[in-house]
């Protein structure tokens, strides 16, 4: 008997297709749509409560996010290094945080709630930052006092907090409000990601282009009051709805499950014969089935790609830190006095992954497949290493170059710290590589975790990708703290860049990269793909295939949400259609 809320299975996919087969009456009753029904639009009656929602929560994420570095050297007193290690544990943190909104989600409060509820957290995080450069404005010469800093560090962890309880959640509570029976509601599904991710860019891009600009040369008090005003917005967009919406029971969390079998495991004494492997302790007593074990044995083979991957978000983490204190050292005048932001270049990233994906999957992806030579899943991981490596190096030559000019007493006057006459969109290059590895790398990540799980583990598979981006970000403010450590003669990140060494630091991430895509290559040529047994005969569906968007994202998201092998399941957290439209800091 099985325990800790799990029944064991004893199915397996042939005896799961065999039943459907043998049970046609049933299965008509229940996908058979009600006939000569007059239905509204889910998309355009319920929808715009929730796109609403996601559009003003990512104004106000990307709002705070994208300049964050510039605000903490400006009204917290940090040196430059200590603003690019605080951006790196502040982003690690909003990426750990959805796993315990899908948790709570999953198992306790359902996602309307939970929604609901860490909308208002985050709305109070808001509330607080606003109020930070309003009350403890900072005084020429002056450090901040104790108290502005927790004020600041409250503000942004809550918010932290508030965004893991909306990111895993919100699409998959978009999927639940269609009804797969109704040939409209199959249709107006996907249109409705569409219409998500678009609201996602949207937000990003306002916020990226406009709020930082406001941040910077109008007020930082006005530039957080606008984020925080679209998130009231938010909220109220989200309750308002309410009446309207489906509500699906909470459920049995994956991350749960996976969570006591591994304990379990761990804990068990190992007894003196009959066990091999330690993970198969959890089925002594029968706490758990060999089923339930082997679910969680194929998350736990993965993750000698995971431990490969982790390096590629420490890349990636610079695009938000270091890339805007290079920038804000560089001439940024593009007409007359207006000086373009150095945050706003992280549009360059997505506009690269717009350009790229439809030229890689329609054009380099299939010419290589006809030459022989297919670029699977961990490939594409191994090719986006290599461009985020040669991202580094570009960054590198860059930073070398702004040196040079800053060192000639070639400097752009009234500017402080002094910013070299070099223009800014030398940046180009670099951020177009990032937008790059994206597309090889972020996006054969989510599907590589996606498809070697077994689809009552998917959410957790998923997780991974979640902490794979956490633990990148958090090393990236080890390696900042540790060359703090190091290089106090000589600081490789001075405040003053013109006075450091930061293409050093580039250099570095260059050469830990190209290392990691050794051991990644190490990783892919010994592993051996999940393998996992064919129904005996296709199952009849009333529900159409709707293919992917892009095929280098080969998962099938038609459907519905929570509707798998086990149906006391729930995955928030695998409720998200991968997209190579949507930039990786957007899932």
């Amino acid at each position: 008997m099985a325990t800790n809320g799990d029944s064991p299975e004893t199915y397996n996919y042939r005896d799961s297709a065999l039943r459907q087969h043998q049970e046609p009456l049933l299965s008509a009753a229940a996908t058979e749509p009600p006939q000569a029904v007059e239905r509204r639009s889910t998309l355009f009656s319920i929808c715009p409560y929730i796109l609403g929602n996601e559009f003003c929560e990512r104004l106000a994420y990307y709002g705070l996010a994208t300049n964050l570095v510039v605000y903490f050297q400006s009204y917290a007193g940090m040196s430059a290094s200590g603003a690019v290690a605080q951006v790196g544990l502040w982003s690690g943190s909003c990426y750990v945080t959805p796993l315990i909104g899908a948790w709570l989600a999953d198992s306790y409060f359902g996602r309307y709630k939970t929604i609901l509820g860490f909308t208002l957290i985050y709305f109070v995080g808001m509330i607080a930052l606003s109020l930070h450069p309003i009350l403890f404005a900072p005084t020429l010469g002056e450090l901040p006092s104790p108290g502005a800093n927790w004020l600041l560090y409250g503000a942004l962890y809550t918010i932290a907090l508030g965004t893991g309880g909306i990111k895993p959640n919100v699409s998959a509570f978009g999927a639940d409000q269609f009804d797969m029976r109704f040939p409209q509601d199959r249709a107006e599904k996907n249109s409705f990601f569409n219409w998500f991710y678009f609201a996602i860019n949207l937000g990003s891009l306002l916020a990226s282009l406009v709020v930082v600009y406001i941040q910077e040369n109008v007020s930082w008090s006005i530039g957080f009051l606008i984020p925080t005003v679209a998130l009231g917005l938010a909220t109220v967009s989200f309750w308002a709805g309410n009446g309207l919406y489906k509500h699906t029971p909470p459920k049995v969390s994956p991350l749960a499950r996976l969570s006591k079998v591994l304990w379990t495991a761990f804990t068990t004494p190992p007894p003196e014969s009959g066990v091999t492997d330690w993970l198969d302790r959890a089925t002594l007593n029968g706490k758990f089935t060999a089923r339930q074990v082997n679910e969680v044995r194929a998350v736990v083979r993965v993750m000698p790609v995971f431990f490969t991957s982790v390096l590629y978000w420490t890349v990636y983490q610079q695009m938000s830190s270091v890339f805007v204190e290079q920038g804000m050292q560089m001439d940024r005048k593009i007409y007359g006095d207006f000086e373009i932001p150095a945050a706003s270049l992280s549009t360059f990233d997505t506009v690269a992954i717009i350009v790229l994906v439809p030229v890689f999957d329609r054009g380099i992806y299939p010419f290589l497949t006809r030459h022989g030579f297919k670029l699977s899943m961990l490939r594409r991981m191994g090719a986006g290493l290599l461009v985020a490596a040669l991202a580094m190096v570009t960054a590198a030559v860059v930073e070398t170059y702004r040196l040079e000019i800053a060192r000639a007493g070639l400097l752009v006057p009234g500017t402080n710290p002094p910013a070299a006459q070099m223009s800014v969109w030398w940046q180009t290059p670099q951020y177009v590589l990032i937008g790059m590895s994206e597309v090889l790398a972020s996006i054969a990540q989510l599907e590589f975790f996606y498809s070697e799980a077994p689809a009552v583990m998917r959410s957790c598979a998923m997780a991974l990708q979640l902490l794979s981006s956490a633990t990148g970000m958090y090393l990236s403010s080890g390696i900042v703290w540790l060359l703090d450590r190091f290089t106090q003669e000589d600081p490789w990140i001075r405040d003053n860049l013109n006075e450091g060494h930061l293409d050093y630091y580039f250099y570095l991430l260059a050469v830990l990269t190209l290392w990691n895509l050794v051991f990644h290559v190490i990783v892919s040529v010994t592993y051996v793909p999940q393998q996992r047994p064919q129904p005996v005969a296709a199952m009849p569906s009333s529900l159409p295939s709707i293919p992917p968007r892009h095929r280098s994202v080969a998962i099938n998201f038609t459907r519905p949400v929570g509707d798998d092998d086990e149906d006391d399941m729930a995955r928030s957290v695998a409720a998200l259609p991968a997209t190579p439209l949507l930039p990786a800091n957007f899932r």
